[in-house]
């Protein structure tokens, strides 16, 4: 079965998501600082827009492999968010997207997940949190946007965590299973 249709799919409509979830936190990140904001070509596009893009992308293209049972490279692409590295200031969520999503994994003892879980986690609180002291939470503006944040930052965390979890083994094909059962009753 070819399934390049498939990851093509894959890698447009996560392209299209990453393209809409950063252009959803630029304009959350431009109402929240209020006339302080400026849009320019290459802050705005080459740091938020075309990484967005392509980490939604290489999201895309993980799930895509995942679903096809490829596993060669799966740790190289749970490193997809630092596709939006190019502002350095954002290297400590982006750490916690893939820090969240290796706390859910199950991959690794217990311990050393919670070890880089747990600050993932609280980070990925605090940031809101954090955003709620700069906005008027009791208006329905300022609690908006505290909210969008707080949805905006899960969303790559929650595909970290569904690209990170263990595979479970797919159910048997069903003309394979009655062939096996043939065999083994001698059929």
């Amino acid at each position: 079965m070819n399934r390049a249709p498939h990851a093509t799919a894959a890698i447009a409509a996560g392209a299209v998501a990453g393209l809409a979830w950063a252009t959803s936190m630029r304009g959350m990140m431009a109402q929240l600082a209020g006339d302080a904001s400026a849009f320019h070509w290459f802050a705005t596009f080459g740091f938020i827009l075309v990484p967005g893009t392509a980490m939604g992308a290489l999201f895309g293209w993980a799930f895509a492999r995942r679903a096809a049972g490829e596993h060669r490279g799966a740790v190289l692409l749970a490193l997809t968010p630092f596709m939006m590295a190019a502002d350095p200031s954002t290297i400590p969520l982006l750490g916690a997207f893939v820090g969240a999503g290796f706390l859910f994994s199950g991959r690794s003892r217990r311990w050393v997940r919670l070890l880089a879980g747990i600050p993932s986690l609280l980070l990925l609180i605090a940031v809101p949190i954090g955003a709620a002291f700069f906005t008027d939470v009791t208006d329905p503006r300022g609690a908006s946007l505290v909210l969008q944040l707080g949805s905006l930052i899960l969303v790559p965390a929650i595909a970290e965590i569904a690209l990170q979890r263990p595979r479970h083994e797919a159910p048997r094909e069903p003309e394979r299973a009655s062939a096996d059962r043939a065999t083994a009753t001698g059929v």
